[in-house]
């Protein structure tokens, strides 16, 4: 099998981290993206694969190193976009900043890196996308829902770009993890600064939910990895990929909620056509 670029963000922790490990245990060219000079090296001292320090919301970076990297490598054959974090709070919680800091992260940096990497795999006409998005992704809930909104963005935006760009060899693939057991509800989770006890009053705390998560999700990281990576090398057989028990069940939940809805709704709907 012919050795693959990858461009991995987040490596420092996480599923990231796991996909860069088991990538680079291949025999494939790894390179990360951290936050941190710490990082970097860590990840460098303990995986063979190569890390760049950069904050993914200054996206005028962003082109630069694609350009560094498919000068140096050659090309670019997979890119991961999986940085990102899980921001909770009742919607009237949030300040427009806390928003717009999770769509800088989570949407608007995913969309300059594929802008960036598909020049260079529309030459090759070869190439891999895979996008995070996440359970949250297809039905959100309470305490979740800019969190949801972000990565129902990169649902549609992923919808489109796979057709845009299959008629020149590319492939994207997209990820729906369930709950994963890793740092996600642990130090990398956010919320909004403010809170409304008259939510907590009524609804359950998702800030303690969230908390009580940690450590105990169901999901194993390794196994996510294992599953990406095996989707990439065989060409991507399908275009979502739901990861955990969870994921299926939302999926599942969500077509029950979609045919309830045709089923109420298919005639007054069509009586609105000319």
């Amino acid at each position: 099998m012919k050795q693959k670029v990858w461009l991995i963000t987040g490596v420092s922790k996480g599923l990231g981290r796991e996909i860069a490990k088991q990538a680079a245990e291949t025999g494939d060219i790894v390179i990360g993206t951290v936050r941190r000079e710490k990082d970097k090296t860590e990840f460098e001292n303990s995986i063979n694969a190569k890390a760049f320090v950069i904050d993914l919301t200054d996206t005028k970076q962003i082109p630069s190193l694609v350009n560094s990297i498919a000068k140096q490598y050659g090309t670019i054959d997979v890119l991961v976009n999986n940085a990102g974090f899980g921001l909770f709070g009742m919607i009237e919680e949030f300040k427009e900043d806390e928003i717009i800091d999770q769509f800088n992260v989570n949407f608007i940096s995913v969309w300059k890196l594929c802008k960036s990497v598909l020049p260079y795999m529309r030459e090759k006409r070869q190439g891999t996308i895979v996008q995070l998005s996440s359970r949250v992704g297809i039905a959100a809930g309470i305490g979740n829902g800019i969190y949801a909104a972000s990565k129902f963005a990169i649902e549609g935006m992923s919808e489109a770009l796979k057709l845009e760009v299959e008629p020149f060899g590319i492939k994207v693939l997209l990820v729906e993890p369930g709950a994963l057991r890793t740092d996600f509800f642990g130090a990398s989770v956010k919320y909004a600064e403010n809170e409304l006890a008259v939510y907590t009053e009524r609804l359950n705390n998702v800030r303690e939910n969230t908390k009580s998560i940690n450590g105990r999700q169901p999901g194993d990281p390794m196994k996510a990895a294992e599953a990406i990576i095996s989707a990439v090398n065989t060409g991507n057989p399908v275009f979502r990929l739901p990861l955990t028990s969870g994921t299926i069940e939302t999926l599942k939940t969500k077509i029950t909620e979609f045919q309830s809805c045709i089923e109420v709704s298919e005639a007054i709907a069509k009586s609105i056509d000319y």
